[in-house]
């Protein structure tokens, strides 16, 4: 593969992911609060349900990843069209790129 094409074909996808609208942060970071808050509360309860009562650091350390886990799947879940617009656009970009490349190696001749 040529180095200046493989070149031409990530400026093309990051050119489409730039292009596109982002999402207000804001509004999707309150919005994953709540995913946040039940992930923590269901690893709390699963980690103190599981050692019968008794809570210790395990507890604390299963609602901590169950927070974050919550969180990310709440922030995901709030950029999801974002994500979608700037994937479809970057290829799209790719695209284009990939057929002016194979126009270039094979010339079509129109009589």
């Amino acid at each position: 593969m040529d180095i200046g094409y493989a070149r031409e074909i990530v400026k093309a996808g990051l050119d489409g992911v730039g292009h596109s609208e982002g999402p207000n942060l804001g509004r999707v970071s309150q919005g994953a609060l709540a995913p946040a808050v039940l992930g923590a509360a269901v690893a709390l309860l699963g980690v103190y349900l599981g050692r019968k009562g008794r809570a210790g650091s395990a507890a604390v350390l299963g609602g901590l990843a169950g927070c974050v886990l919550g969180f990310a799947g709440g922030i995901a879940w709030g950029t999801r069209a974002h994500t979608s617009a700037a994937a479809k656009s970057a290829i799209h970009n790719v695209q284009a790129v990939r057929d002016a490349h194979w126009l270039e190696k094979n010339p079509v001749a129109y009589a």
